[in-house]
């Protein structure tokens, strides 16, 4: 049919001949020109009840490449996203319409593994808060997300969290200065992660275009980040002399600081570290000297607690609290990393 919509010519299909009888056809055409007489659009109304019904799992996926794909430089988090969804949430819910979803739904996905598997539960339960998210901002749904507070007040179900072993302070700096005198690339990785209490999956992601001039300060780009925000390290003597020691592997302004030793274009597996790391002390973890360069902050020095913890990239205060807030304490860091950086380096080789 043929007809004028919103003062625009407009052609609309009726369907197929072999389908659609004539009556049904010219029933069809009396509803589109009663809608275009009140004003409204076929077109628009077709698409939105297309968008209305889709369902779980399909609308996960786009959220997964729209929101996750786009905005996550973390390929094994990409992937894990999706498959907890795809793993627990698919089985359950995955073919309803998210406008019919409940809390009700919600519930059967989580209740089943919130005690067995409650940190998964709890992934669960985030990322199938996203998806909500995704729909509301798209409005293929208008009644709020059914997640919400689903189990909200089953938290202590939890079993109690496992921090990352850590050393103290003082252990730390013997390992410094233990690894520091071998020269495999993941030793070296190691001790530059030490020496700057940064976490490793940026330091195996630097690139030499990072570090200024002088090697003395290191600029993490936000894709690099947990936060998402780009972050300055200074770079204290100690985190200078590891560079000064992977200079050899450089090979532009570009390339890795810490390349894998199966080809300078690939990066550091995230085991490599961890892994040389157990072969002296068993059961330490690479995240954990973060904890020591905290406890070494708190039991040895005297700066604030603002400047110890943005030296580790945490947030700090409220969201109105952080607006009036701008600065990053960077000249009161370059003070405490210059401080850790003596302290390792007053540390004895580990006893065998």
């Amino acid at each position: 049919m043929r007809i004028v919509v919103r003062g625009d010519r407009r052609d609309f299909g009726l369907g197929s001949v072999s389908l659609v009888d004539l009556d049904e056809a010219r029933a069809k055409a009396d509803e589109i020109r009663k809608l275009a007489r009140g004003g409204g659009d076929p077109k628009e109304q077709k698409e939105a009840a297309a968008k209305i019904y889709i369902t779980f799992d399909e609308l996960a996926e786009k959220t997964h490449q729209e929101w996750i794909v786009k905005e996550d430089s973390n390929g094994k988090h990409i992937d894990q996203w999706i498959n907890t969804l795809r793993t627990y949430a698919y089985p359950v819910i995955g073919k309803k319409p998210v406008h019919l979803i409940s809390r009700s739904d919600i519930f059967k996905v989580l209740n089943p593994i919130w005690k067995t598997k409650h940190e998964t539960a709890r992934r669960v339960r985030q990322r199938m808060s996203v998806v909500f998210d995704f729909a509301l901002e798209a409005e293929i749904r208008t009644d709020g997300n059914p997640v919400a507070d689903v189990l909200k007040n089953r938290n202590n179900d939890a079993p109690k969290v496992k921090h990352f072993k850590a050393v103290d302070w003082i252990e730390a700096s013997a390992i410094y200065c233990d690894f520091r005198s071998r020269e495999e690339i993941g030793a070296l990785a190691l001790c530059f992660t030490i020496s700057t209490a940064v976490r490793s999956g940026a330091v195996r992601q630097a690139r030499w275009h990072e570090i200024d001039e002088c090697k003395l300060c290191w600029d993490i780009p936000e894709g690099h980040m947990k936060a998402r925000e780009p972050f300055s390290v200074p770079l204290n003597a100690q985190a200078r002399v590891i560079l000064d020691k992977v200079e050899k592997y450089r090979i532009g302004s570009d390339s890795l600081i810490f390349p894998s030793p199966n080809g300078q274009d690939k990066m550091l597996s995230e085991n490599t570290m961890r892994k040389l790391l157990q072969t002296r002390r068993p059961g330490l973890t690479v995240h954990g000297f973060r904890t020591s360069f905290r406890q070494f902050a708190e039991d040895e020095t005297n700066f604030s607690r603002e400047v110890k913890e943005y030296s580790l990239a945490h947030t700090v205060g409220s969201k109105t609290e952080r607006a009036y807030n701008r600065g990053d304490y960077f000249d009161e860091r370059i003070k405490l990393m210059d401080e850790w950086g003596l302290a390792l380096a007053e540390g004895s080789v580990f006893p065998d």
